[in-house]
């Protein structure tokens, strides 16, 4: 059945496959399964073409890991794309990548496919931290890694730095931190250490630092990214002048987004829907019928609006609560618009030029903020 539709800006494809699984990790990912790696890209070409012709902005290929794709499977599946979508000129590709197993004609590979941003799954330059985590690199073969990838020619390089480690001293952090600045990387997500189901840190019962403490690195993670030329754009996410994400600020502006392959989500308009997250489900899937939606959601107009009034919350530009109940042409509840009063006496929220903002101690709260307003 073709699906073929307006507006979309997206495209996000999920590679599952993985050398091994990180400790921390929850994500739909596969070990061990690099084998199926062909029937899977024949399984995304099929699934694609409900979508055939659909304008495409930006595309993201996360996972798993990309990178451990072979030249040629990562052609095939380029070409897939190409002859099925219609991306506009200028658009934003991007590639998550694993420092190991990164060579020059690997990144070269992928320069030429047309990828012109990399966000490389870097997580520490402490090797200890790098061990306790179940990463595959160093410290060496990440800072390497990133290297290959700017001689290659990509000058739009995004890095993930994880904070938050059981234990983990302010000077550890701030190494971090620095050694992040040296390599003057164009964006810059932060992740603290979550403890989540299906991790091999829950089932340990791996426990973390306090709150405040937390909060504490958190302030100092964004004032040194602030100061080493990276603005903060979003609670995570900092960027030089120009190169902040396209492809995620559709996520947080409540834009569409096509999302194919193993445990994938959608959004289009007012339907939330998301693919099965096992391998042999989502191929068998695939083989029968082309389509490996597992479940999905009507939204109505009311969480709609909440959702891109928490959503709004996240960026640093904040919300238009005019602007939003005329996208929506329904009015924030008052129930709402009494919390969020009660936010702004409070510290956490700030309203200038028309927008509500977070304040940095209305970050440190952004999920229970959320929750209240949701």
């Amino acid at each position: 059945m073709q699906k073929k539709l307006k507006n979309f800006f997206s495209l996000y494809v999920h590679v599952p496959f993985c050398a091994k699984k990180c400790l921390f990790c929850s994500f739909a990912v596969s070990v061990g399964q690099g084998h199926r790696a062909d029937e899977y890209i024949d399984a995304l070409k099929k699934e694609i073409l409900a979508y055939g012709g659909t304008s495409i902005a930006s595309v993201y290929l996360g996972g798993g890991t990309p990178s451990f794709l072979s030249l040629e499977q990562m052609a095939r599946l380029v070409d897939g794309l190409r002859v099925n979508f219609d991306f506009v000129d200028g658009g934003e590709w991007t590639l998550e990548a694993n420092p190991e197993g990164l060579d020059p004609a690997k990144a070269a590979g992928f320069k030429s496919l047309g990828f012109n941003r990399i966000s490389l799954g870097v997580q520490s330059f402490n090797d200890a931290y790098l061990k306790f985590l179940g990463r595959a690199h160093g410290r060496a073969v990440a800072v390497d890694a990133f290297q290959i990838l700017r001689g290659a020619g990509f000058d739009n390089i995004n890095v993930d730095l994880m904070y938050g480690f059981p234990g983990q001293t302010r000077q550890e952090l701030e190494a971090d931190l620095r050694a992040v600045a040296q390599l003057e990387s164009e964006h810059v997500s932060i992740y603290t250490l979550t403890i989540e189901p299906r991790s091999r840190f829950y089932a340990t019962q791996m426990k973390l630092d306090d709150d405040e403490k937390l909060a504490d690195d958190y302030v100092r993670v964004t004032q040194f990214l602030e100061q080493a030329g990276l603005k903060q754009y979003e609670v995570s996410n900092f960027a030089r002048a120009g190169f902040e994400s396209r492809h995620n600020l559709v996520y947080w502006e409540g834009g569409d987004y096509i999302g194919v392959g193993m445990g994938a989500h959608s959004l289009h308009k007012a339907r939330r829907s998301w693919n099965t997250e096992n391998l042999s489900e989502y191929l068998s899937k695939i083989r029968d019928s082309g389509q490996a939606e597992e479940d999905g959601e009507d939204l109505s107009t009311q969480k709609r609006l909440l959702e891109g009034l928490v959503f709004g919350l996240r960026t640093n530009r904040g919300v238009s609560i005019p602007l939003l109940e005329k996208q929506f042409k329904l009015n924030l509840p008052g129930q709402h618009k009494i919390l969020i009063d009660e936010f702004v006496q409070g510290g956490f929220l700030v309203i200038q030029d028309g927008y509500v903002r977070t304040t940095l101690n209305g970050r440190l709260v952004l999920d229970e903020l959320s929750k209240r307003l949701i």
